[in-house]
C-alpha cells in the first residue's frame, strides 16, 4: 500500500505525464509551432499559479535582484563614460576644464552625448515626441493597468547613461527607478498577470530601482507606494518591501554598503532653531516652484524653437547639450554626473559664489539637457538646488545666531531634502531616503519640519508637481494612484445598484443572522422608518455575535456601524474611487443629496470596473512615445 501510494505521487511518473499529454496535444494541434509554444508556456504559467501570494513574492525577488544588477550597470557605465570625457583625456593635454586651449571641448562632448540620444530615440526607439520619465510610468499606472512597453527599460537605460556620462545635467535615480518599473511591467505581462498585480509588480520594480541606487530601502518602498502607486493596502506593501530589500543587498553587493552622502554629525542644538528649519521649509517651498516653473519653461521653449525653424527632433537634445556645456563649463558643479557639490556643501566647505551659481542655475541645466529631449531625473538636481539654499541660509542664520544654531552643513542637508519635497510633492519618501543616504537620525526632526512645510508651501504656491505638470497638459488629473479626468464626468448613479440587502433599525438580530447563514453578502444596510440610511452591519459585527452568542434581544441599531462613508447622487465616480481606496470598504451606500434617503449602493469592484471600460474608450497614448 505504501509502495502504491510512491509510486502515485512520484515526481518522475508526473514529469513523463507531463510530455504525453504534451506529445498527444501536439498530434492534432493546427498551428504554427511558434503559437503551440506559446500557448505550451502559458499553461505552464497557468500550472505554476504564481498569481497566489507566496510565489508572488518569489516573482517580486527576481524583479528585486535583475533591477539591482541593472543599477549597479548603470551606476558603472555613468562612471565609466563621465571619468573617461572629465578626466581621462587630460593624459591627451592640460586640463580640459581651466586651460585656454581646451575650453571648447566640454560643450562638444555634452552636444555629442544629446546627439547620441536624440538620434536613438529617433531611429532606434522611433519615438516621435521624447517622453518624460516618471511621469509616464504614472500614467501607465493611472491608464494603462500598469502596462509599459517591454523595451522601454533598455530604451531608458541606454540614453540615460549616454546623456549623464556626458555631462547632461539630469539625476540617475529617476531612470533606473523608471527602468525598475518598466521590467517589473515586462515580467508581468510576460507571465500574464491581472492588472492589480501587474502594478505592483511595477512598483517593486520602482522600489528597487532606487532603493539600489540611494542604498535605501525604506525610501524606494515609499517612493513606489507615496509617488507611483498612491496604494497603501498590505496586498501591495509586502512584494514592494521584498523587492527593495533584495535590489538594496544586490547594489551593496558591488556598491558598497556605505551612505550616499558621508556627512559630520548633526543635532537640533535647541528647540528654537526649528523656527529657522521652519523658514528654510518656506525658503525651499518657493524655490521647488521656481524650479518647475523654469524647468518646464525651458522645454517649451525648445518646442516653440523646433516648430519654428522646423529642426529634426533628433538635433534638439544636441542643441540643449551644446548649451549645457556652456554654461557647466564655468561651473562644474552643475553636471548631473557628480555630488561634490552637495559634499562641499553639507561639510560647510563650499564657497558661496559656487552655492549661489548652482542654486540658480541647476533648474536651468536640467532644463537644458533634459528638457530638450535629453534623458536623466530630476532627484539630483533637486538635491542639488537645495543643498545650495541650504549652505547659503545656514551660514546667514550661524552667523546671527552662532550659539542656538548648528554649522551650515546642517541647513544644507535638510534643505536638500525640503526643495526635493517641494518639487516631488513626497514629503515622506524624501525624509526616509535623507534619513538612509545620511544615516544621521538627529536631523530627521529638522528634516520632517522643512520638508513638509516645504511641499505645502509649494502645494499652496503652485498646484503642479514636478509630475502632474506634463500629466495635466495631457488631460490625465492623477489622485490616490488612479486618473481622475475621466472618473470625475461619470455619476455614481451609473454604478449603482438597488439590489441589496437591507434591514429596518429595529429588526431583531436573530433575523438578522438566519440572513446572514444564507446570502453570500458580507455587508448591511439599516434604515429607519423614513427609509433614511442609519448605518452598516458588516461582517466583523456578524463574527462577534456569532462567536460570542450574545445576540438575543438585540436590534439592529444595537450593532449597527454608523461612522460609514457615503456618496450621494450628486457624487462622482472619481470620489468613489478615492474612498475605496483610502478605507477598508467593499460598498459604499449612496443616499439622496435632499432627504438622506438611501437609493443604492455602489460595490468596489463593479466601479473599479466600470471606469477602467471608461478608460479603453478613452485609450492611451503611452505606445506613441516608445514605439
Amino acid at each position: 500500500m505504501k509502495k502504491s501510494s510512491h509510486i502515485k505521487g512520484s515526481w518522475s511518473r508526473k514529469f513523463l505525464a507531463f510530455f504525453y499529454i504534451l506529445f498527444r496535444k501536439s498530434r492534432y494541434f493546427k498551428g504554427s509551432p511558434q503559437k503551440y509554444f506559446r500557448l505550451t508556456v502559458d499553461n505552464i504559467l497557468l500550472q505554476l499559479n504564481l498569481n497566489q501570494d507566496l510565489p508572488f513574492l518569489f516573482v517580486a525577488v527576481f524583479i528585486g535582484v535583475t533591477t539591482g544588477y541593472v543599477a549597479i550597470v548603470f551606476h558603472d557605465a555613468i562612471k565609466i563614460f563621465s571619468h573617461f570625457f572629465f578626466s581621462g583625456l587630460e593624459a591627451f593635454g592640460p586640463s580640459i576644464l581651466y586651460e585656454s586651449y581646451w575650453w571648447w571641448f566640454l560643450p562638444l562632448v555634452t552636444a555629442a552625448g544629446g546627439l547620441l540620444v536624440g538620434l536613438y530615440n529617433v531611429y532606434v526607439v522611433r519615438t516621435r515626441q521624447p517622453g518624460h520619465g516618471l511621469a509616464s510610468v504614472i500614467k501607465a499606472v493611472a491608464q494603462n493597468d500598469g502596462i509599459i512597453p517591454r523595451k522601454l527599460w533598455l530604451h531608458r537605460t541606454i540614453t540615460s547613461v549616454l546623456s549623464i556620462g556626458t555631462g547632461g545635467g539630469g539625476g540617475r535615480e529617476a531612470p533606473i527607478a523608471q527602468v525598475g518599473a518598466a521590467l517589473g511591467s515586462s515580467v508581468a505581462q510576460i507571465l500574464k498577470f491581472s492588472a492589480d498585480r501587474t502594478r505592483t509588480l511595477l512598483g517593486c520594480g520602482a522600489a528597487a530601482g532606487l532603493a539600489a541606487v540611494f542604498n535605501a530601502p525604506l525610501g524606494g518602498v515609499m517612493f513606489a507606494i507615496e509617488v507611483i502607486l498612491g496604494d497603501f493596502s498590505v496586498r501591495t506593501f509586502s512584494p514592494i518591501v521584498v523587492a527593495a530589500v533584495i535590489g538594496t543587498v544586490v547594489s551593496r553587493g558591488y556598491l558598497g554598503n556605505s551612505p550616499t552622502f558621508q556627512v559630520p554629525d548633526y543635532s537640533l542644538v535647541s528647540n528654537t532653531e526649528l523656527v529657522f528649519y521652519f523658514v528654510l521649509g518656506v525658503l525651499a517651498g518657493f524655490s521647488a516652484v521656481l524650479f518647475i516653473k523654469t524647468y518646464y519653461r525651458i522645454e517649451e521653449w525648445f518646442v516653440h524653437i523646433r516648430a519654428r525653424y522646423d529642426l529634426p527632433l533628433w538635433a534638439m537634445p544636441a542643441i540643449g547639450g551644446l548649451l549645457t556645456g556652456l554654461v557647466c563649463i564655468w561651473l562644474p558643479g552643475l553636471y548631473g554626473y557628480s555630488y561634490e557639490a552637495i559634499d562641499n556643501a553639507v561639510r560647510g566647505t563650499e564657497s558661496w559664489l559656487t552655492m549661489a551659481g548652482i542654486y540658480l542655475l541647476k533648474p536651468v541645466v536640467a532644463g537644458l539637457s533634459v528638457g530638450s529631449g535629453g534623458s536623466g531625473g530630476m532627484f539630483a538636481p533637486a538635491m542639488k538646488m537645495g543643498a545650495m539654499l541650504g549652505g547659503m541660509f545656514g551660514d546667514i542664520v550661524h552667523w546671527v545666531f552662532p550659539a542656538i544654531t548648528a554649522a551650515s552643513g546642517a541647513y544644507a542637508l535638510v534643505g536638500m531634502g525640503a526643495v526635493t519635497a517641494g518639487i516631488m510633492r513626497a514629503p515622506l519618501t524624501v525624509i526616509l531616503i535623507l534619513f538612509e543616504v545620511t544615516g544621521e537620525y538627529e536631523i530627521v526632526l529638522p528634516i520632517m519640519f522643512a520638508a513638509v512645510t516645504a511641499a505645502l508651501i509649494a502645494r499652496l504656491a503652485y498646484s503642479h508637481s514636478m509630475e502632474t505638470y506634463v500629466l495635466e497638459k495631457e488631460g490625465v488629473r492623477v489622485g490616490y494612484g488612479i486618473a481622475l479626468s475621466v472618473a470625475e464626468n461619470i455619476s455614481v448613479l451609473d454604478v449603482m445598484r438597488t439590489n441589496y440587502v437591507r434591514f429596518r433599525d429595529v429588526t431583531r438580530a436573530e433575523k438578522i443572522v438566519d440572513v446572514f447563514h444564507n446570502t453570500p453578502e458580507s455587508n448591511f444596510l439599516v434604515t429607519n422608518d423614513q427609509n433614511e440610511f442609519v448605518g452598516v452591519i458588516r461582517l466583523d459585527e456578524m463574527s462577534i455575535l456569532l462567536k460570542e452568542g450574545l445576540f438575543a434581544g438585540l436590534i439592529a441599531e444595537d450593532i449597527v456601524k454608523k461612522e460609514v462613508s457615503v456618496l450621494y447622487d450628486t457624487s462622482k465616480l472619481d470620489e468613489a474611487l478615492k474612498l475605496f481606496e483610502i478605507s477598508d470598504y467593499d460598498v459604499l451606500p449612496v443616499l439622496s443629496q435632499k432627504t438622506s434617503q438611501l437609493l443604492g449602493i455602489v460595490r468596489q469592484e463593479e466601479a473599479f470596473s466600470y471606469y477602467r471600460k471608461q478608460l479603453n474608450l478613452y485609450g492611451s497614448d503611452l505606445d506613441s512615445r516608445w514605439g
